[in-house]
């Protein structure tokens, strides 16, 4: 309903009770039925991104508060982004693992395996495990962070007698703890 001229509604904005809205449109007063509230549930999907969005806020709420961890990323952040905001985007995106370089590994203890894991923020660390053609472990350990940053280098602890067939099986992991993990089957 249109109101034009009536000095009692004229400019008037806002409810009445649970039953009328004024609303002002070009100028001029509309009068409505309150709308009504439809009830909608959350999708599993919805309920599931609600909950990380909580978990990460939290995340980003424990780093602000501790100065050290803090200190980690207000030393990238900048004036449009916080210490916090990086803390909860990094919470949402885990590491990636670009390629996982197995030429210099025979077999032989000493022999070193190159991993590129890159992620938004930081890679804190790099796991990795040698499974033989028969699936059993031979050995694992933590890889170390190489001199360009990107790549982690893992050396070999054990002799691996029949390491074509063999499995590298990495994960790498970021501050926030999300891990990825990839496996390589060694061919040589």
């Amino acid at each position: 309903m249109e109101s034009v001229n009536n000095d009692l509604v004229f400019g008037a904005s806002g409810r009445i009770g649970d039953m009328l809205v004024f609303r002002q449109r070009g100028g001029k007063t509309f009068i409505s039925k309150r709308p009504k509230k439809q009830e909608v549930s959350d999708s599993e999907d919805q309920v599931a991104v609600k909950e990380r969005f909580k978990e990460g806020v939290l995340y980003a709420k424990a780093v602000v508060a501790d100065p050290v961890r803090k200190a980690v990323y207000q030393a990238k952040s900048h004036a449009l982004l916080s210490a916090y905001n990086l803390a909860l985007a990094d919470y949402y995106k885990a590491p990636e693992i670009k390629s996982i370089n197995t030429e210099g590994y025979t077999g032989r203890s000493g022999d070193e395996i190159a991993i590129r894991a890159i992620d938004d923020f930081k890679v804190d660390k790099v796991h990795v495990t040698i499974k033989g053609s028969d699936n059993v472990e031979i050995e694992n350990g933590l890889a170390v962070v190489g001199p360009n940053g990107i790549d982690w280098l893992y050396m070999s602890t054990e002799d691996n007698p029949t390491p074509s067939g063999s499995k590298v099986i990495v994960k790498a992991s970021d501050l926030p703890g999300n891990v990825t993990a990839a496996e390589y089957l060694i061919t040589l």
